[in-house]
């Protein structure tokens, strides 16, 4: 696996695994926050699953589940494209930075697909040029066949809507589907206006899966369907009054999840205020968000919520002054906790937007409750778009469970 300079040097240098992290391990928790790029280090545990690359290299990828705020990583030198139920889908790059899109190879990680309690990790068909998928455009759904060779087996089809600039004219899109049954990509043309930021798994019958523009609306998809993929348009929620960045990404603002049998969501509107010594020049000065169902939905201000000085990092400005954990620092990428019975947020903190050094914050929304705040290195990152929210970890055996 190439190591050449397009790694950044913290790639090689995972965060280090606490007592709390061991005893998470254990819980078998029922969701966590997955770090969206992963590290180049060799740590083996139960959920260690191996491959080949394709020109036949041994390949390993091990989970490190840590419990929220903290976020989880995965060991290899991939991108996560996708996390659903059991499987993850994963994007790893064999070969020198040239060769960056050639040498491109896709796996499927499962938990226990077949009964013995061991991961595995599956090589799939590469796209065929030049589709080429990031996260946002990257879903996986779980579905059972009825085919009477395999009946019942648990099988997955990767589904990714690709547009690029130079080879569709606006508003055409291309759905590209893998079956694991069928074991090849089948590409389908749709024509809509669309900008794609997350993709949602629904499930049932039809294998539908959602694919979002957390701004305007969602397109369901049955993508189990013999005849076509079958296209559905659904509004999401107007923005929150008087919130101007619709221009901005919204996943600077908005997610968006199924948590029970219902679609959730969460909008975070910064407040901004003028600074005194520079013209057009604002800083932060606290944020409001909402969270809900499209018709049970409450609105609250950073300032109503309850902290503890035992929570806050100690960040300070370069005078010294402390900084206020709301209203004085950057926060964006509000992310859903998947609990059932809680309205808990998981907020991305930072001086400013570029710094390096960020912190995740878990608020209860409906307590108005500070509940945690850990540190987050984000030098890998630009701008945004770190973690996820993902229910692999509630199918994963004791990470320090010896293997056989």
């Amino acid at each position: 696996m190439s190591t050449d300079r397009r790694l950044y040097p913290s790639t090689l240098h995972p965060p280090d695994l606490s007592a709390d992290d061991d005893a998470g391990a254990e819980e078998n928790l029922p969701w966590f926050l997955l770090e969206l790029k992963a590290y180049v280090a060799k740590r083996d545990n139960a959920t260690t699953a191996f491959s080949r690359t394709w020109d036949g290299k041994r390949i390993q990828v091990t989970l490190c589940p840590r419990r929220p705020p903290r976020v989880s990583y995965i060991h290899v030198e991939p991108r996560i494209l996708a996390a659903e139920d059991d499987l993850a889908v994963l994007a790893i790059t064999v070969g020198p930075q040239k060769d960056v899109d050639k040498n491109l190879d896709c796996y499927v990680y499962q938990v226990d697909d077949d009964g013995s309690g061991r991961p595995s990790l599956t090589h799939i068909p590469r796209p065929p040029r030049p589709y080429f998928f990031g996260a946002n455009d990257t879903g996986v759904l779980r579905y059972r066949t009825d085919d009477e060779h395999t009946a019942g087996r648990r099988e997955y089809i990767v589904a990714a809507l690709y547009r690029a600039p130079w080879g569709l004219p606006a508003g055409q899109f291309d759905l590209c589907l893998s079956d694991s049954k069928r074991g090849y990509w089948k590409v389908h043309n749709v024509n809509f206006y669309h900008k794609n930021c997350k993709v949602v798994a629904i499930g049932g019958d039809a294998g539908t899966m959602a694919f979002v523009d957390l701004w305007w609306g969602i397109i369901f998809c049955d993508v189990l369907r013999v005849e076509g993929p079958l296209l559905r348009y659904v509004a999401v929620p107007e923005p929150m009054q008087n919130n101007k960045t619709l221009d901005d990404d919204a996943r600077l603002y908005r997610d968006i999840a199924v948590v029970g049998d219902r679609l959730k969501y969460v909008e975070l509107q910064l407040h901004w205020k003028a600074c005194a010594h520079f013209s057009k020049s604002y800083f932060s000065d606290g944020w409001m968000a909402s969270v809900g169902r499209p018709l049970d939905t409450e609105i609250m201000d950073s300032t109503d919520v309850k902290v503890h000085g035992k929570l806050v990092p100690k960040v300070w400005r370069d005078q010294g002054m402390a900084l206020s954990p709301f209203r004085d620092l950057d926060a964006c990428q509000p992310v859903l906790g998947l609990q059932e019975d809680a309205d808990i947020v998981y907020f991305t903190t930072k001086l400013n937007r570029w710094d390096a050094d960020a912190w995740v914050v878990a608020v209860d929304m409906r307590k108005r409750e500070l509940l945690g705040v850990d540190a987050f290195a984000a030098q890998r990152y630009v701008g945004i778009n770190f973690y996820v929210h993902a229910r692999i970890s509630k199918h994963l055996m004791n990470p320090e469970t010896a293997r056989d």
